[in-house]
């Protein structure tokens, strides 16, 4: 039996996004360290980048995926950019606009998308925005891509901060957007 109604509830858990890893490689016949090296990293001109696979050399989708801040920069900038690198559609513009739109209401402050999280209305960080139109991807200890389309900018945090990854929101908040806007 299910805890909630599918849409009714949400608890972030990283095995969610390993099921997606089962369902790329089911479809592509390929891991999905190699599906994104040739589809993604390739196009973008990531060359230096890792990821952990888990049992039976499933790429590890929840979390393990090594890249350089500088790359992690431009991955936002695709997004930043409707999916567009140099002239070229690497990323659907049409996936964009899905996955980075709010699907649930996540508590603490926060919405969910597609792999995307994003700021709720009346959240610090959202108060501090003209527009609230930011969305992010957010890793384990502190490892964050902030978009801010109003803004034209991306902004990314690594960290070693396990006991509270979320201090980059302050950050963000106190710092960055304060000097911006």
């Amino acid at each position: 039996p299910m805890a909630h109604d599918p849409g009714t509830d949400f608890t972030y858990n990283s095995g969610c996004s390993v099921l997606l890893s089962g369902i790329i490689e089911n479809r592509t016949g390929q891991t999905t360290a190699a599906f994104a090296d040739k589809q993604l990293f390739q196009p973008l001109g990531i060359d230096t980048w890792g990821w952990d696979s888990g049992p039976h050399e499933l790429t590890n989708t929840g979390w393990g995926l090594h890249l350089r801040p500088i790359d992690m920069a431009l991955f936002g900038y695709v997004f930043l950019n409707q999916g567009r690198w140099e002239g070229e559609q690497v990323v659907p513009a049409g996936w964009v606009q899905t996955s980075t739109a709010v699907h649930i209401d996540a508590g603490s402050q926060n919405d969910y998308g597609y792999q995307w999280w994003r700021f709720a209305e009346g959240s610090s960080v959202a108060n501090a925005l003209a527009t609230n139109d930011l969305f992010f991807a957010w890793g384990y200890g502190g490892q964050f891509i902030f978009v801010i389309p109003h803004l034209d900018m991306v902004v990314v945090s690594t960290a070693d901060n396990f006991d509270n990854g979320t201090r980059a929101f302050n950050f963000l908040r106190d710092y960055i957007l304060a000097s911006v806007q």
